[in-house]
């Protein structure tokens, strides 16, 4: 009779294990959808690699701020 219960036991915990597992991958399912960058991000980057200098960076981010 203790073998049956402890089985029993051990399929709810098998049965938890699944359902968490199972919650956790959707759950995070929508959280890995990649965002593209915005204009102001790529600035951003463009100035931080010296791709652009500070004028150029300053004005285009005004222009940007504008729209």
């Amino acid at each position: 009779m203790i073998w049956g219960y402890g089985m029993w036991w051990g399929s709810l915990m098998w049965l938890i294990l699944l359902g968490t597992l199972v919650w956790v991958v959707t759950a995070n399912a929508g959280t890995r959808r990649t965002q593209r960058p915005g204009a102001l991000e790529i600035l951003e980057e463009r100035f931080a690699r010296g791709e652009i200098d500070s004028d150029t960076y300053r004005s285009t981010k005004t222009e940007l701020e504008r729209n």
